[in-house]
């Protein structure tokens, strides 16, 4: 669901690793001196902002810019979060970075889209750290020469609710339609998330008093994961030989606790705390912000995240889009350039396997470049690949697999944030029966069923924001409306039949 907001900080981290191991010695330091510019007044106008972040491709264009600046010194697939931090860092270092996005739009999961007059962001809901001065704060800071500015999101930005449907989930909408018409609530268990640790250890001992060791020690994991990160990151600042001796012996273990903390499930280090069904539904709530189930989910990365929220969270002022918008021109100010509707087809090797270039779909154009860095996923790259190289298959045998399925609906609302009384804050609404919380029974439940079946139980599973509410320049740009965002989980296999057609 939201992983852009999960990966956000380990984009962050890695990009910054990658600086320091793909470029020489000689090159540019993109960090030598502090980016920063007086900030800007906001661009309303909406040609002006699709010059940037559509800049759509053409076999004549790509043609006019190799023959002004020559082959790029790498070529980045896609343009999300990574993938713009990459290709930013670089053009700062001074190299000539050629992005390629098959999506009429740059950003990725960070852009937003306009539809029937209203605005909405396919991916960023809040994201953390940026209230201090953290290093995620600074590399954006930075990427961006201090124009992408924040919002802090109210302080109980996450309420978890826990809808006790009595055990009988097969008479849900029975049980909804009832309480609509009656004007009544469902009976459900609330409880809120609050920046700061200690101001939601002590929100979450209102609502569970005899929990007291349990809740502390699930946030001691988190400081121990947040410490074992380091090492994490560290890792990939070595030496590949270094690293892969250090893995292999077992030393890495004497390095950073990181892999031992990774070989249990959320759902494991759960029931090793506590035997409340509650409590555990709780403290597993946003699993999903990273799209796995808990007990597919290794703790480390439910970890990682709890950690990325825990003094708060703030949203892009403006949007989404603000990232895009502010970060490409500073790679094409380095003789870089980046192009939408330019799908990857191949990555081109040569006889020992290096890769050496991409082949476009569209045209067959095939552009080469040195080195060439792929932000469209683990399997699309890994099929983009001559069969001789590709990992798919040890992939495949290794059980390596997506994640679950998103499904977002988008909500324009004809009354202002003001008239509704929308806050800047979250909801995670479970299904579930009170006292035997199973988020992953439920969950797993619903995307098992067949498609001709989904209207006979609940979606067990229901995110709701109001990115209206969080942005404080929405009034200006879209008076007299807001909007609302409602993602759940969903199985690919339902929306197979239309897979390779258009729906707009």
């Amino acid at each position: 669901m939201d992983s852009q907001v999960a990966t956000i900080g380990t984009a962050a981290a890695l990009s910054l690793a990658a600086a320091y191991v793909l470029f020489p010695r000689s090159s540019k330091n993109p960090f030598s001196t502090d980016a920063r510019t007086p900030v800007k007044p906001f661009e309303y106008s909406k040609d002006a902002r699709n010059n940037v972040v559509k800049p759509g491709y053409s076999k004549s264009k790509l043609e006019k810019y190799l023959k002004a600046n020559g082959n790029p010194d790498a070529i980045v697939i896609g343009s999300g979060i990574g993938a713009m931090t990459t290709a930013t860092i670089m053009a700062k270092a001074g190299k000539k970075v050629l992005v390629l996005e098959q999506h009429d739009q740059l950003g990725g999961c960070c852009h937003s889209f306009h539809e029937k007059g209203f605005e909405f962001d396919t991916g960023v809901h809040y994201v953390g750290e940026m209230r201090n001065n953290t290093a995620i704060r600074f590399l954006f800071d930075q990427l961006t020469n201090g124009q992408l500015q924040w919002n802090d999101v109210a302080d109980d930005y996450d309420t978890v609710v826990l809808v006790d449907d009595k055990n009988q989930d097969a008479k849900s909408l029975e049980v909804i339609e009832r309480h609509n018409k009656a004007g009544t609530t469902l009976p459900s268990f609330q409880c809120s998330m609050l920046s700061g640790r200690e101001r939601t250890i002590k929100e979450l001992l209102k609502s569970f008093p005899s929990e007291e060791k349990a809740i502390r020690n699930y946030y001691d994991l988190l400081t121990e994961v947040r410490k074992a990160m380091r090492g994490f990151v560290g890792i990939k600042f070595m030496p590949k030989f270094l690293a892969t001796l250090l893995i292999k012996t077992g030393l890495v273990n004497q390095y950073t606790t990181y892999f031992k903390l990774a070989e249990k499930s959320l759902t494991e280090v759960l029931d090793e705390l506590t035997d409340n069904k509650t409590l555990k539904a709780v403290l597993a709530y946003n699993f999903g912000d990273y799209g796995t189930m808990p007990k597919d989910a290794p703790f480390v990365m439910h970890a990682v995240l709890v950690n990325h929220f825990l003094n708060g969270v703030s949203y892009p002022v403006g949007g989404s889009s603000e990232f895009a918008y502010h970060m490409f021109p500073i790679v094409e100010a380095a003789g870089g350039k980046a192009f939408v509707r330019a799908e990857v087809d191949e990555i081109v090797c040569n006889e020992s396997g290096a890769a050496v270039g991409v082949k476009l779909k569209k045209d067959g154009t095939v552009i080469k470049a040195p080195m060439i860095i792929s932000n469209a996923g683990l399997y699309n790259t890994a099929e983009m690949l001559p069969p001789t190289v590709s990992p798919l298959k040890s992939m495949c045998e290794s059980g390596v697999q997506n994640g679950v399925g998103g499904i977002s609906v988008y909500v324009g609302l004809n009354k202002s944030n003001a008239e509704l009384n929308l806050k800047g804050k979250h909801f995670w609404a479970f299904w579930t029966e009170k006292g035997m919380e199973d988020l992953d029974g439920v969950s797993q439940k619903y995307v098992d069923r067949p498609a001709n079946e989904l209207a006979s139980g609940p979606v067990p599973l229901l995110f709701i924001s109001f990115p209206s509410a969080k942005d404080p320049l929405w009034d200006k740009k879209h008076p007299g409306k807001s909007s609302a965002t409602i993602v759940s989980f969903c199985n690919y296999d339902w929306f197979k039949d239309w897979e390779n057609n258009r729906v707009m």
